[in-house]
């Protein structure tokens, strides 16, 4: 991964707008051709930017799963429209749109997601906030929240191969055994979240956290063409949602 390579390279608030203006606008205007295109919009920047397009969805079995049952429930509650099924279960076309739609909102909020948390330095990000009069006590909470996403990723994979080392089935086919594996893994991710936290909380007691009230940015912001295209980025996904709920295109 480069650290100037797309939008790794452009600010963490170009990131932060660029999260916003593309989750914003699915939210105004829940079209399904919006949806499809941020997240073929999420895919383009995560190839430009070196990281894996499969992981802007983490968990993808159940993510996936989550999404059709989220698609399933909105089929068969809404009636309106035209009848698609009639037996045993009706399903209408109004039903199926929005399932569509839900579905899709559900995939992009969690794609832009972890593409911003993917390309956006933590560090970084911290010190935006402090130059953004943000209390950097708070600032430095969602520092941590960042840091630990690809912690508890690295951890879950290794207890998952000590697991098949030691010949327990780690298969989440089925709710049974997705308890199962829940149940071996849950505890020695909890043990070892925690004690990355006590070393954390004994580094910051160290170092007088919290001791005064003001803190100043450890680095100044750079320019970087990235940073523009992400902000144009985010306008013009805001202006398409915009455009086409004020011209009432159908979704």
């Amino acid at each position: 991964m480069s650290a100037s390579r797309g939008l790794h390279a452009a600010s963490p608030t170009a990131n932060a707008i660029l999260l916003v203006g593309t989750v914003g606008a699915v939210l105004a205007w829940p079209g399904i051709p919006l949806a499809l295109g941020v997240l073929l919009l999420a895919a383009g920047l995560a190839l430009l930017s070196g990281e894996s397009v499969l992981g802007l969805v983490p968990a993808r079995r159940f993510v996936l799963l989550f999404a059709l049952v989220l698609f399933v429930v909105q089929a068969l509650s809404l009636r309106n429209g035209a009848i698609v099924v009639a037996a045993p279960i009706q399903i209408t076309s109004g039903g199926l749109l929005s399932g569509a739609r839900i579905a899709l909102r559900f995939l992009v909020i969690l794609a832009t997601s972890a593409l911003f948390v993917r390309t956006t330095n933590p560090d970084r990000l911290c010190d935006a906030l402090v130059r953004a009069r943000v209390p950097y006590r708070y600032a430095y909470v969602l520092v941590l929240a960042l840091r630990f996403v690809p912690f508890f990723e690295d951890e879950l994979r290794a207890v998952r191969d000590a697991q098949k080392v030691r010949g327990i089935s780690v298969s989440v086919r089925t709710p049974r055994r997705v308890l199962r594996a829940a149940r071996y893994t849950f505890v020695p991710v909890l043990v070892s979240g925690l004690r990355r936290v006590d070393a954390i909380a004994i580094s910051m007691k160290g170092r007088c956290f919290g001791l005064s009230d003001v803190r100043t940015a450890s680095r100044e912001p750079q320019a970087s063409r990235w940073s523009l295209v992400a902000v144009l980025l985010a306008f013009a996904v805001a202006a398409v949602a915009v455009v086409a709920r004020v011209a009432g295109w159908g979704a």
